[in-house]
């Protein structure tokens, strides 16, 4: 081989120029260039200095040589121009390969066409990769497939963004298996966690419960999707579902006088309502017809039912206010008088002949329970008194009241009072257990008790016509109640069994106050001493019970005076003590 830089022949299994130490590189000559052309080349670069003197000479033509000499040449320089260099094709196709191959390996890793295709191939792929290769599945007709591979999707990357896009696909996919409950629940999940603003899983999960008759939950579902995303479309399709709201007949507001309201459904349906806040319509009345309204305020909140769909709710507020007639009027000035005087009650508006007048003289104020006024004049008692009347009208409204002060220069009895007012024979708290005993005998029975009148332990003797009560004090055991039917046994102010009512009463003050109308009446009432009452116990007004109460003890105790009424008389009297002083609402005034 010749070497192209130094133009020497050396081996031509050589690479490597023995001469110069260059690469020799024998390269195949082009198409275009003749054997003959390479021989004088060849021939050319083999000179001698002196010899291509010699050629230039002869006019610059090279002297050919002949024979196998020439041959030889042509034969040696195409043989080297086609020797191929294995190791370095081989080193270069590994290198090829191994590039090609990391390059494809990459790509599988850093591109989503590559992840999709190892998704296909069932090897470890991003989400997205299987969101992509679920659609197509669905694409294909492979249903179960493309969810298991939407459900293998969404656990690798839950929170991945655009999930309730992603979601939608699954559900869709849900349908088309005809798994709608697992359907419904994926489009309630979109629009209660991820999306509550988009109308898209709304209206999908509203077609499921309509196709399946389920209207209610619908419609209500419509009025979420409109609450919640502004969407026009869920109100008017709830519009043309659920009936119309109910109507009334009486305009909101402020009214005089008690008035009626009717509820109308326009399309007839049935109507419930309520005043409260329970949920309608299940804790709501069913109308039936017109509702009184009195004096108050109402709330109204009502609605319409067609089998299971609800109408909006009608809410309406009323305000009734009802004529307060004015107190009534007497006929007589307060002021001293000499003598006892009858006294008339008026009403003011005498345009209103609907209104009752209710009056006491016993010192308690009047209500619906006290003497109803005929007409009949009052006779007021002697001393200091107070008459006290209200005036009622139809619609129950009560007015002021009025109280007017009358003296009358008379003599007039006493109230009841334990100091001066005791059995003929027995004194409360003094009477001890030996001194009773010794005049009414040795008793059927004795035992021990607890007496909250006494706030403790008490000794209870019981006789054949009542009983007798002791407790323990500094002085002994003393008389604290008594309760007799023995006529021998005188009560107070010389009163006793069988005596009629009103020998009793004409004993102690009385105010001559009328009875109601239930036959109950007051006899007097004072602040400092106390009261006397007469109160029927049973539809016979001549059967009750006439009680005196004194409170004005200076240790600030009570004694009760009590006569049992049977046929207009005394059946049984009680006489009894308690420690404490009776509360004004005990008292009853």
């Amino acid at each position: 081989m010749i070497c192209r830089t130094c133009q020497q022949e050396s081996n031509p299994a050589s690479r490597m120029c023995p001469f110069c130490g260059n690469y020799m590189g024998a390269e195949s000559p082009g198409a275009d260039v003749d054997n003959e052309s390479l021989l004088i080349d060849f021939d050319e670069r083999r000179w001698t200095s002196s010899q291509r003197d010699a050629r230039a000479r002869n006019g610059g033509k090279p002297r050919r040589k002949r024979g196998k000499r020439r041959s030889r040449l042509v034969r040696n320089n195409t043989y080297q121009s086609r020797m191929i260099n294995w190791v370095k094709v081989g080193l270069a196709a590994f290198i090829l390969v191994f590039v090609l191959t990391a390059g494809g390996l990459i790509w599988l890793q850093v591109t989503q066409e590559g992840q999709l295709i190892l998704a296909r191939m069932g090897r470890k792929a991003n989400a997205q990769a299987y969101w992509d290769l679920g659609t197509e599945y669905l694409d294909q007709g492979y249903i179960s497939r493309s969810i298991e591979t939407y459900l293998k999707a969404e656990a690798l990357e839950p929170e991945m963004p655009g999930m309730d896009e992603k979601l939608l696909m699954l559900a869709e996919a849900y349908e088309a298996a005809n798994q709608m409950h697992m359907a419904e629940d994926t489009y309630k999940r979109i629009y209660t966690e991820l999306a509550p603003e988009k109308p898209q899983a709304y209206r999908l999960a509203i077609n499921i419960m309509l196709d399946q008759k389920r209207f209610f939950e619908a419609v209500s579902l419509m009025q979420t999707a409109y609450e919640n995303t502004g969407d026009d479309g869920f109100f008017n399709q709830r519009s043309q579902l659920v009936p119309q709201p109910p109507k009334a007949s009486l305009a909101a507001g402020r009214h005089m006088y008690s008035k009626n309201v009717e509820f109308i459904s326009s399309q007839d349906f049935e109507i419930r309502y309520t005043t409260g806040d329970g949920v309608l319509p299940d804790t709501g009345i069913l109308y039936t017809g017109p509702i009184t309204l009195n004096e108050g305020t109402y709330n109204f909140r009502a609605v319409a039912l067609s089998n299971d769909l609800v109408s909006d709710e009608m809410t309406i507020r009323y305000i009734i206010t009802l004529p307060t007639p004015l107190a009534p009027k007497t006929n007589m000035e307060s002021k001293t008088y000499d003598r006892q005087i009858r006294v008339s009650l008026r009403i003011v508006d005498e345009d209103d002949k609907d209104v009752t007048l209710y009056y006491t003289i016993d010192g308690t104020k009047p209500n619906l329970d006290s003497p109803r006024y005929t007409g009949e004049p009052i006779l007021i008692p002697p001393g200091r008194s107070y008459l006290r009347a209200i005036a009622v009208n139809r619609w129950g409204k009560i007015s002021n009241e009025m109280i007017v002060e009358y003296k009358v220069n008379k003599g007039f009895k006493s109230y009841f009072r334990s100091e001066k007012d005791q059995f003929a024979d027995f004194i409360l708290l003094k009477t001890t257990l030996e001194q009773f005993t010794a005049k009414a005998g040795v008793p059927q029975g004795e035992q021990t008790i607890e007496d909250e009148a006494v706030g403790g332990a008490a000794t209870q003797l019981t006789y054949p016509w009542g009983e007798a009560r002791f407790y323990q004090t500094e002085n002994g055991m003393l008389l604290y109640h008594l309760q007799t039917t023995l006529g021998a046994h005188k009560g107070p102010r010389n009163t006793g069994i069988g005596m009629p009512i009103k020998e009793v009463t004409d004993k102690f003050r009385d105010m001559g106050q009328l009875p109601n109308d239930k036959g109950n009446r007051g006899i007097y009432f004072d602040l400092a001493n106390g009261y006397a009452r007469y109160t029927v116990v049973s539809d016979d007004p001549n059967t009750g019970a006439l009680e005196y109460v004194y409170v004005g003890a200076k240790d600030a105790s009570t004694t009760i005076l009590r006569y049992d009424i049977v046929d207009g008389r005394v059946e049984r009297i009680l006489m009894r003590y308690l420690n404490r002083r009776m509360s004004m609402v005990e008292q009853g005034g």
